[in-house]
């Protein structure tokens, strides 16, 4: 995790973008309220999570040319309500422009790592010798990908494709596209690296059927019932493509989890936790306020 914020520019363009958007230059508040000088503040967790927001530390100096987060808890920490997560100090307008664009960041980011450590945790107790990995989706807004899918690996979780190129999956418009399941499978084999597995999205057990016919390497159940779930599950280990990777996916969360864990399932794909995410509650207090 470490290695993968500090190399990417994200952080560094979205505290950009963010100083852009309020105008920082003109801040009269500021201008009109704020001593000149060093000043120290404290990054303070008022929920308890999981922690991310390492990379900050980076970006900000970029930014501004010295270091300005002295001291920073490392991606994947838990923290509860009245946790220090991070030490700032640096000049007083510095602190007061940078503290929104980068508290909304951690926020967010912490947010989708806490929401993925409690399905991840529900997931694990199950006791399972090899329990199914939780994944994200594709469901991330528009140049935020990267920092979503970090999130989740800091959270415990894992990604799943992290663009089109990274895998091919048969989803349902691409079957009516190409008038079947056979006629996309072929397709898509006709084209893609040889390397990439192919994985198809079934809704019903006719459509498994067809898709083991096909010689897939993985199929995604898609709003499946636990039961169904399990039907599919006892009619792959019967077929002779009975090797293929089982994802299930579809309105699937905190409170239901817990019943797609069973064997034979080894993915659980949840777009909630980069769609629907609660924000880490984070405040930035300098010291004496």
């Amino acid at each position: 995790m470490q290695d993968y914020h500090e190399h990417s520019a994200f952080w560094k363009h979205s505290l950009e973008e963010g100083l852009k958007e309020d105008g920082w230059p003109w801040d009269w508040t500021a201008r009109g309220s704020v001593r000149q000088g060093q000043i120290k503040a404290r990054v303070v967790a008022k929920s308890s999570g999981i922690w991310v927001g390492q990379a900050l530390a980076s970006a900000v100096t970029k930014i501004v040319g010295q270091p300005l987060i002295r001291e920073t808890l490392p991606d994947g920490s838990p923290v509860s309500a009245g946790s220090i997560v991070a030490q700032w100090e640096g000049p007083a307008h510095w602190v007061l422009a940078l503290e929104r664009p980068a508290l909304n960041l951690a926020a967010f980011a912490s947010g989708i790592a806490t929401q993925t450590s409690r399905l991840v945790d529900i997931v694990r107790s199950s006791g399972m010798k090899n329990p199914p990995r939780v994944t994200c989706t594709r469901k991330t807004l528009p140049g935020y990908r990267d920092l979503s899918i970090a999130s989740v690996i800091a959270g415990g979780g894992h990604p799943h494709r992290v663009s089109l190129s990274g895998g091919v999956l048969i989803k349902e418009n691409h079957i009516a596209s190409a008038g079947g399941i056979i006629a996309a499978v072929r397709g898509a084999r006709a084209v893609a690296p040889h390397g990439l597995r192919v994985e198809i999205e079934v809704r019903n057990l006719v459509e498994l059927s067809q898709a083991l016919d096909a010689g897939v390497e993985a199929v995604l159940l898609d709003n499946f019932t636990p039961a169904l779930v399990t039907d599919a599950i006892r009619a792959i280990s019967l077929h002779q493509n009975s090797k293929v990777i089982v994802e299930v996916s579809g309105g699937i969360s905190e409170s239901n989890i817990k019943a797609y864990v069973q064997e034979g399932v080894h993915v659980i794909s949840v777009g909630s936790l980069t769609h629907s995410v609660k924000p880490l509650d984070l405040s930035l207090l300098v010291q004496g306020a």
